[in-house]
Order: C-alpha cells, then structure tokens, then sequence
C-alpha cells in the first residue's frame, strides 16, 4: 500500500512539475486574480483558459459567453500591454489564438 501511496505521489508531482514547465521564468505583474488568462496563452494552454473563464461567471459577467466578451472588448483582459489575441499570435498559442478567434 506504501508503494503505491508513493507512486501516485511521485506521478502527481511529475505532472505538476510538467504543466508548469512552460511558464517558468515569467513574471506575472498585475491583478493576481487574472493571471491564469495570461498563463493560458503563454502555455497554449485551452482547458486552463476555459476554465478561467468559467470560474469569472458572476463575478465579471453573467454567462461563460459574456465573460469572454468582455475580456476581449477594447478595454478588456491586457497580457504585457496586448490584448488576448494579440498576445496569442506574438506567443504562437495556436490553441488559445483559435479559439478566441472563433470567439469574435
């Protein structure tokens, strides 16, 4: 039982250190509740960009939907001064920049 209590541990922590391998080495400066947009882009990184977005209903906006909307108006969600999409194409997030762009 020991063995295998250590070898989900191990697992767990090899696939933490995994996902966040991609935003090592960058800084996020700003309003800490909406980081994880940032890190979505710059880890092409679509689930965590769902569920960002999802967890902002109510607290932005009504719907999933309006969230996003918002968040890609003209004064929304900035990542190093650029709007998401923007961000997205400079960050090559192919995933995230497809998805926003169906969003539009």
């Amino acid at each position: 039982m020991k063995k295998l209590v250590f070898m989900v541990f191990a697992l767990s922590a090899f696939a933490a250190n995994a996902g966040m391998k991609g935003s090592e080495g960058y800084k996020f400066a700003g309003e800490i509740a909406y980081a994880d947009f940032c890190k979505a882009v710059v880890t092409d990184d679509l689930n965590l960009l769902k569920r960002t977005i999802r967890s902002k209903v109510g607290e932005i906006a009504h719907s999933s939907n309006h969230v996003l909307r918002k968040l890609m108006s003209e004064d929304g969600m900035k990542c190093n001064n650029t709007d998401l999409l923007e961000f997205s194409k400079q960050r090559e997030a192919k995933d995230v920049q497809a998805f926003l762009s169906r969003a539009l």
